[in-house]
């Protein structure tokens, strides 16, 4: 038999525990534990779902439900047989819409009958977190994907380039003597490349860390744009005379912008190389700056090999592996991704407009001052 765990209150009391009934702010609902008609409900019902009392009150409990289940009542057997029950429903407004609640049974003597005290509490700002939750950790298993492959070319890319660097180095020391002058240059040159390529990939993915783990703080101030891309051009000079590409700036010379100086330098640095890289020997590359509103807007225009619309789609993402130069260089891996990563935080935009065999423009975004 069932021990009834609550008793409601004599006459005299009445008043008080229906105002205490009236002003919870969850839904309260006393059922008829024999026919399933509703014997009470509190004042929360009107404003939230559309129904007054006198529309409730006398009803079956299931007409005030959206589920199936309940609409079999269910949840009433299993109440004459059980303590309590605690599940997630789903409260019907007037409206027909559905309000998510978790619902909780419990057995009640009601002047001396057998009734169901029917608890309904709001969940719908618990469901909205633990979608979001869903979602982020779905987010974050992809980014861990993506790191994982990501780090996994670099390891690759690292370990190809000191092959190169110990393969060339042998062969140096042990036919030095040997060696007729065109061949140790040879040597040396490619020796000089893969260390530069491989410095920039290190420098790359040592600065895209820092901007991860947030220790890379950003540190801004007015600045001469046309001044980086000059100090940019004369650092990449070995590069650009190596394939002998001629480099064109023009536009506004005298943009002053309010940004970061190696961050912008860094964005620079990375765009210029891809130019060079992608670009025939004897090509040109063209650097122009505009200035649009708040911002500048500058645009690295070459005449390479260009890329087709679904390259372009996924140019900034990690995990891209660099295709070769013209002349076979190598990439970083991580140049475009760190470009992206910089700008968003300096509050600009990247993108890029190409053909293939027509060459690529890559453009940016840089604040001016106010």
């Amino acid at each position: 038999m069932i021990q009834n765990h609550l008793q409601v209150p004599k006459k005299e009391e009445n008043d008080g525990y229906r105002e205490i009934f009236n002003e919870m702010l969850d839904y309260l609902m006393l059922v008829d534990g024999a026919t399933g008609e509703i014997i009470e409900i509190n004042k929360i019902w009107e404003s939230t779902t559309g129904f007054s009392r006198s529309e409730v009150v006398g009803h079956h409990f299931s007409t005030v439900f959206c589920d199936e289940q309940i609409q079999n009542a269910a949840e009433l057997e299993t109440i004459m047989t059980h303590d309590s029950v605690v599940s997630s429903r789903l409260l019907r407004r007037k409206s027909g819409a559905p309000i998510p609640v978790e619902m909780s049974l419990t057995m009640v003597s009601f002047k001396g009958k057998n009734a169901i005290l029917t608890v309904l509490r709001g969940i719908k700002e618990r469901l909205e977190a633990e979608e979001i939750i869903i979602e982020m950790n779905k987010r974050l298993g992809d980014l861990n994907s993506t790191k994982d492959k990501f780090f996994s070319i670099i390891a690759h890319d690292l370990k190809n380039q000191f092959n190169v660097l110990i393969s060339f180095s042998e062969l140096l020391l042990r036919d030095m003597n040997t060696l007729e002058e065109k061949q140790r240059f040879y040597f040396l040159s490619q020796i000089e490349t893969v260390s530069r390529s491989t410095y920039g990939l290190l420098s790359n993915l040592l600065k895209w860390a820092q901007s991860q783990t947030g220790n890379l703080a950003v540190n801004k101030d007015i600045l001469l744009l046309n001044d980086l891309v000059t100090s940019v051009t004369e650092e990449l000079a070995g590069q650009i005379q190596g394939k002998n590409i001629s480099v064109d700036l023009s536009g506004n010379n005298l943009s002053v912008v309010y940004s970061d100086e190696e961050m912008i330098k860094t964005v620079i640095r990375n765009l210029l190389s891809n130019a060079i890289k992608f670009s025939p020997s004897g090509g040109m590359i063209s650097i122009e700056i505009v200035e649009d509103k708040d911002h500048a807007i500058l645009e690295i225009r070459d005449q390479g090999i260009g890329m087709d619309a679904e390259t372009q789609k996924e140019l900034f993402k990690p995990g891209i592996r660099s295709k070769k130069g013209t002349a076979n260089e190598s990439g970083t891996g991580i140049g475009l991704t760190l470009c992206y990563e910089f700008i968003t935080r300096l509050n600009g935009k990247i993108w890029c407009k190409s053909t293939p065999g027509k060459g690529t423009s890559m453009f940016f975004t840089v604040e001016l001052p106010q």
